[in-house]
C-alpha cells in the first residue's frame, strides 16, 4: 500500500498586499487635460465657423443670402407662429444675427424671437 499524499497549504506568512493607489501617475493627467483643452478648442473653432463663412462671402452674393432670409424670416415669424414653427423662427434669428447687415429692425426683431422663444 502507498501512503496518501495530503497536500498541506503553504504556512509561511505573508505581507499583505498594498491597498491601490487613488494618485494616477501625472502623464495621465496631463493628458486628460490636454484631451480636454482639445476638445475645447474644436467646439470653439466649430461654433465661429458659420460666421466666418457668412463673412467670407462676397458683399453682393452676402447681401443677396441676407435679404432673401430678412425676407422668409418676416413671413414665417412675424406674425403669431404656430408652436411647431418656433424652432425655425429661433434658428432664423440666430442666423440673421450673424450677417453685418442685420441692423435697426432686423436685430430687434432676430434678438426679440431669440430672447422670446427660448
Amino acid at each position: 500500500m502507498r501512503p496518501e499524499l495530503r497536500l498541506v497549504p503553504d504556512s509561511t506568512p505573508q505581507a499583505p498586499s498594498a491597498p491601490p493607489s487613488l494618485a494616477s501617475p501625472w502623464w495621465r493627467d496631463l493628458l486628460c487635460i490636454l484631451a480636454l483643452g482639445a476638445s475645447l478648442a474644436l467646439v470653439v473653432g466649430w461654433l465661429g465657423s458659420e460666421r466666418r463663412a457668412v463673412l467670407s462671402l462676397e458683399p453682393d452674393e452676402r447681401a443677396l443670402v441676407f435679404q432673401e432670409s430678412w425676407d422668409g424670416f418676416q413671413q414665417l415669424c412675424s406674425a403669431p407662429s404656430p408652436p411647431g414653427l418656433i424652432p425655425r423662427c429661433r434658428e432664423q434669428a440666430r442666423f440673421l444675427l450673424l450677417f453685418p447687415e442685420c441692423q435697426g429692425a432686423c436685430q430687434e426683431q432676430a434678438r426679440l424671437h431669440g430672447r422670446a422663444l427660448r
